[in-house]
């Protein structure tokens, strides 16, 4: 299976390594030069073309980091045209499901198929193959990608293009919210003059424990070496994916409603931080 892959930060680079790492052919493509440069696993390709890593793929995967860089790359539908008939195109990138079904169209005149996939485990779990995938497509495509997906995860079909970014921004939803009352009652530890670590620590042990409490101290700038410009970062990939999930329900959805309370509040603390760094 010939593989081209676009977009290779923090994500896209691990999931390129992990699908080199599996015998594939892969070619990693990334506009930027120092992301290039970095991509340096054995076997593999560098091509800074978009284009040109597309020409004759079987299989070409994106994860770039935006819908505005996502519609720069597709344009006119060129990509597609340069992979070809038969081919399959693998959207990583988390952004709004209605573009996802927007570009399927647009792929499918071209006889490309299309499939979008939210990834989920960081870039770790993706060198060791163990993401989670939340996976749209038609089901004949998804299965001719198989071979791709099991290498760097474990599936989950939700339906047709489109419900794989929901089911991702749904798992976001929640993440971003318990980051949100994670980081609500460790400040609140803090008025009761509790050091902050000791009580997270403490916290674990019970039945509070979960990822949130694990993550929260990386994500609000309490560990060492957290730069305003690291917080920054860390607030606009959260709120992307906050102001994507709003669209999935009216806010004043009950559900909704509850869980935008508490990412915004997240979103707050994370600005806080940053601007006390500034």
């Amino acid at each position: 299976m010939k593989i081209g892959f676009i977009g290779l930060g923090s994500m896209g680079a691990p999931i390129a390594r992990r699908l080199a790492r599996s015998g594939f052919n892969v070619t990693g493509c990334d506009v930027s030069p120092q992301a290039l440069a970095a991509f340096d696993e054995p076997g593999t390709r560098r091509e800074p073309n978009p284009i040109e890593a597309a020409r004759g793929v079987d299989v070409l995967g994106v994860c770039v980091r935006t819908d505005a860089q996502l519609e720069e790359l597709i344009g006119e539908g060129a990509i597609f045209a340069a992979m070809g008939a038969g081919s399959t195109f693998i959207l990583n990138s988390t952004v709004a499901p209605n573009l996802a079904r927007r570009l399927a169209e647009q792929a499918a005149g071209h006889a490309v198929g299309f499939i979008d996939v939210g990834v989920s485990g960081g870039g770790p779990a993706a060198i060791e193959g163990k993401l989670s995938l939340f996976v749209g497509g038609d089901e004949a495509v998804v299965e001719k990608a198989r071979p791709f997906l099991d290498a760097i995860g474990t599936t989950a079909w939700l339906g047709p293009v489109g419900r794989g970014l929901e089911g991702k921004l749904l798992n976001n939803l929640v993440s971003i919210a318990n980051y949100g009352m994670a980081a609500a009652i460790l400040d609140l530890g803090v008025e009761l003059e509790f050091d902050r670590e000791q009580l997270r620590e403490a916290l674990m042990i019970g039945s509070a424990r979960g990822f949130a409490l694990q993550a929260v101290s990386g994500l609000v700038g309490w560990r060492e070496g957290a730069t305003a410009e690291y917080l920054d970062d860390i607030h606009a990939l959260l709120a992307k994916d906050v102001i994507h999930a709003a669209e999935l329900a009216p806010p004043d959805h009950p559900a909704m409603s509850a869980l935008q309370a508490s990412c915004n509040a997240m979103l707050a603390r994370v600005m806080r931080a940053a601007d006390e760094r500034r």
